[in-house]
């Protein structure tokens, strides 16, 4: 079975909930029997009750840093955990950018 048989061919730009800015390119899932959908379930992300989508590639640090100027703030919480990252005056909290640990 060859994943891209089940997936849309258009590539869609899923957003940052919190700047509206593209973090990742996506393709639909149409009909994948679920052995497949389970081998791949790591790069799967839940687009609305029901629908899935297959994430081919995300942006990077270094991508945002071009796009949008120097990293200029990272939230953390109280316990510290990550909650934002600034570029320039661009907040993005998605978890795409998180730094690698």
């Amino acid at each position: 079975m060859n994943i891209n048989d089940y997936l849309s061919k258009e590539q869609f730009d899923l957003v940052d909930g919190w700047c509206g800015k593209p973090v990742a390119k996506v393709r639909y899932v149409v009909n994948m029997p679920s052995e497949l959908f389970g081998e791949h379930r790591h790069k799967m992300v839940c687009v609305t009750v029901g629908v899935w989508a297959y994430v081919d590639s995300t942006v990077t640090r270094e991508e945002c840093i071009e796009l949008y100027g120097p990293i200029t703030d990272e939230e953390y919480g109280p316990r510290g955990g990550w909650k934002s990252v600034t570029f320039g005056k661009t907040k993005f909290k998605s978890d795409y950018l998180r730094p690698n640990v």
